[in-house]
């Protein structure tokens, strides 16, 4: 999709964060690294075998070092380790959780 038609601006970064399937709680979530992140999803490497449907949850607090921040999201997409997550069901808190996300990353470039 075009940069232009996009609702959320993507910016490439590469941290660290923490997802695990959402019908799973008490399983050990796996550390990945992302590749982008906007307001709407991200993004991320991850050896996870997560079919395109997969409710996941990824924690973001990794990234902007306070408590525990988890958001909940569908992969939508998959290329090879390559995958692509919305989020959904958003709260206000998780929005900011993503604002404060990209705002802790330094040197932000807009793709």
């Amino acid at each position: 999709m075009d940069a232009a038609k996009r609702k959320w601006k993507r910016v490439k970064v590469d941290i660290r964060v923490r997802i695990r399937r959402w019908d799973e709680p008490e399983a050990a979530p796996a550390v990945v690294r992302t590749y982008e992140l906007s307001r709407g999803g991200t993004s991320v490497y991850a050896s996870e075998t997560l079919q395109v449907g997969t409710l996941v949850w990824i924690d973001l607090s990794s990234a902007v070092g306070t408590g525990e921040s988890g958001i909940k999201a569908v992969v939508k997409n998959r290329r090879g380790f390559r995958l692509g997550m919305e989020f959904v069901d958003l709260s206000e808190s998780d929005g900011v959780a993503i604002e404060n996300c990209l705002a802790a990353v330094e040197g932000l470039v807009e793709i």
